[in-house]
């Protein structure tokens, strides 16, 4: 029998109340689905449970939701290598920050979507097989071809903002007190760094990346939807729609929020532990 920690047993009885809605939805679905369009719940469940057989012959879920995952796992990891220390010297330097505010007040109500037909224009459908020069692949089913670089940027674009204005916000929200008390007693850049400004601006940080993967996961949705594309979780769903295969389309969709769920919590979860340390602050 495994045993939780008090700690772990917590958070699944906070969690457990959540799925109350979810549960009466399904109830709701389950005894009126004969009186809408909608399939019964059966044939969705199918779908969910047989991940790896081919669907309208054009790859599995399991297949189509790897693309989209590892597409936007990519995108966000571009972002947080790229926003997290432009974050930091915006929020710790305030010359940086008056010569980088505007552009990035300019560029952040930009739309992923709106910049796709240019990131086309740029990148061409030039996919990872071809800037790694394995052209053998080209014609194969393989995860590089369906990385495209265009996408790719689209979903860094859509991170890097709420990385870069949440850290920024973290490092300017550490109290002052902290880095002069440093400073008399001796303390170096580094050592404020790493033991001051850190640990104070992790919660902020953490909280940056939740919203920052949360976007990308609507973007890849969004854009995997446009004409174009042939694979990835949103293409599925809509293919399903222009075939009118329901139960496809719904077993997509459930698959698409589950995973924005486990985003959205594991980035919490990982979080917390820096959240209590600023409550004990306060």
């Amino acid at each position: 029998m495994i045993l939780l920690s008090g700690n772990v047993r917590r958070k699944v009885r906070n969690l457990l109340p959540g799925f109350l809605i979810p549960l009466l939805i399904l109830a709701v679905w389950y005894f009126l689905h004969d009186k809408t369009l909608l399939p019964a719940p059966g044939l969705v469940f199918d779908v969910l449970s047989h991940p790896s057989r081919d669907l309208l012959s054009c790859g599995s879920l399991f297949w189509n939701t790897g693309v989209s995952l590892i597409r936007v796992l990519l995108g966000l990891f571009i972002a947080i290598l790229l926003g997290t220390p432009l974050g930091f010297m915006m929020g710790a330097s305030e010359r940086f920050r008056r010569f980088t505010s505007v552009i990035t007040e300019l560029a952040r109500p930009l739309s992923p979507i709106a910049l796709l037909p240019l990131s086309i224009i740029i990148f061409k459908d030039t996919s990872f097989t071809e800037i790694l020069g394995l052209n053998h692949l080209k014609y194969t089913r393989n995860i590089l071809n369906e990385l495209q670089v265009g996408m790719v940027f689209i979903l860094a674009w859509g991170g890097v903002f709420p990385v870069i204005l949440e850290t920024m916000h973290g490092v300017r929200g550490v109290r002052k007190v902290y880095i002069e008390a440093a400073r008399v007693l001796g303390a170096g850049r580094l050592f404020i760094f790493r033991h001051i400004l850190l640990p104070a601006a992790l919660p902020d940080i953490f909280a940056g990346y939740r919203m920052a993967v949360g976007r990308c996961w609507m973007v890849i949705i969004a854009a995997e939807m446009l004409p174009g594309t042939n694979s990835g979780i949103g293409y599925l769903l809509r293919y399903s729609y222009q075939l009118s295969r329901l139960d496809v389309m719904l077993a997509c969709i459930f698959v698409i929020a589950l995973i924005g769920l486990i985003f959205s919590r594991g980035l919490e979860f990982a979080g917390d532990k820096w959240l209590l340390l600023r409550a004990r602050e306060r």
